[in-house]
């Protein structure tokens, strides 16, 4: 059988072709198509997506690389003549994203010796790893410099060359051994081996900005957006700092600086907001103990308390068992749930944890702790009463 040619490599702005077709084969509810040519791009090959598109009106739901064959996945049979037809949007998209890449990779390889060792582009977002660890200068100089070569606008050529002859030019990363090479060539900076879709000059990659970059295995993962994606995401993020400046009364460049000053304050009122919560909580506590049932010259208390969330409770129970001989038991019901809360002075031994496991099944709660101070907090609603008239049994 003859290779599928890969027009792809010859034209990638390629948008329409006509193609004969080698073998039809079917596969489960579906159809593995071969042609003679094709401008569909394989699924991941070189980290790259595949093509979306048609051929004769059916959509195309996969195009895998199998040696030289490329095969077309449809739904229907085909035979004969057959029109293709790739979305270019899409196309002209992965085309943005991949030369940028590898702008991207020669600027780091060039300022800092930074191999890429690996390279993920999605319909998402677009991620190198490299080998080394970066600084925000480090950053912002390649960016500098990556959007410098955009600026330029460089030629892009590519040739195909046996593989010690491809050898002897200057390429940035040895290739693998492969009887022949497809080199592309940035004028000016980047000489590589790879067969996915580029640009025609580094102009229409538009720009190239760094979003993201975290530590991965004993290097870094970079995360850039090049054309399109990167001017939607400036949009989006435009429009957010408006919307904040607006919030904020302030200009756009004084946004951070009026939160880091809203944060403070926030921060400052939340530490009085505990503060008086506490000395609030410490009233409750001794109220609770003047209501307390005494038994055997144990107090016992047992209250729901509504208007407290689980961490009032925690600090109550634990204000009223600092005292010796007492036992409490506090429960707060919401519209989403019910939190219990089990503590006993150091004096006392009563199997609380035993007590919880029943209550737990109650109120279908998760939680832990000790003997002495225990908690949790279930997804059963209405069962407050209940859960209190339960532990009252077995304490009592």
């Amino acid at each position: 059988m003859n290779s599928s040619k890969k027009i792809y490599q010859e034209n990638s702005y390629l948008r329409t072709l006509e193609a004969e077709v080698l073998s039809c084969n079917k596969k489960d509810d579906l159809y593995e198509i071969i042609l003679d040519k094709t401008i569909f791009y394989p699924h991941m090959s070189g980290g790259q997506p595949k093509d979306e598109g048609t051929i004769n009106g059916l959509k195309v739901f996969n195009v895998i690389e199998d040696q030289d064959e490329i095969i077309h996945v449809v739904n229907e049979p085909l035979n004969g003549t057959v029109s293709l037809e790739i979305d270019f949007e899409t196309r002209f998209d992965y085309m943005q994203q991949h030369t940028g890449q590898h702008i991207l990779s020669y600027v780091f390889a060039t300022l800092y010796n930074g191999k890429t060792v690996g390279f993920h582009l999605s319909s998402d977002y677009t991620t190198i790893d490299l080998d080394i660890s970066l600084t925000n200068e480090m950053i912002e100089k390649v960016e500098l410099c990556s959007n410098q070569i955009i600026y330029d606008n460089n030629k892009i050529t590519f040739q195909t060359l046996p593989y010690d002859e491809a050898l002897k030019l200057n390429i940035r990363k040895t290739p693998p051994k492969l009887p022949f090479l497809r080199i592309m060539e940035i004028e000016g900076s980047d000489i590589i081996a790879c067969g996915g879709t580029h640009v025609k000059s580094t102009g229409e990659v538009g720009i190239i900005k760094i979003v993201k970059v975290e530590k991965h295995k004993t290097g870094v993962r970079v995360e850039f957006l090049c054309g399109k994606r990167a001017l939607k995401d400036y949009i989006l993020k435009h429009n957010d700092i408006l919307n904040l400046s607006n919030i904020l009364t302030c200009k756009t460049d004084m946004v951070l600086d009026n939160f880091n000053k809203m944060n403070i304050e926030n921060k400052n009122l939340k530490k009085n907001i505990i503060s008086l919560q506490n000395e609030i909580n410490e009233y409750r506590a001794k109220d609770l103990k003047r209501n307390a049932i005494v038994k055997n010259n144990v107090s016992f208390i047992f209250e729901k308390l509504n208007d407290y969330d689980v961490k009032d409770l925690r600090f109550i129970c634990s204000k009223i068992i600092e005292e010796e001989n007492y036992v409490t038991v506090l429960i707060c019901e919401s519209e989403l749930n019910t939190s219990i809360v089990l503590g006993q002075s150091e004096n006392l031994n009563y199997d609380l944890k035993n007590i919880f496991e029943q209550c737990k099944v109650l109120l279908n709660a998760k939680g832990g702790g000790n003997n002495k101070l225990i908690q949790g907090t279930g997804n059963i609603l209405n069962k407050g009463d209940e859960c209190l008239t339960l532990v009252k049994s077995m304490l009592l």
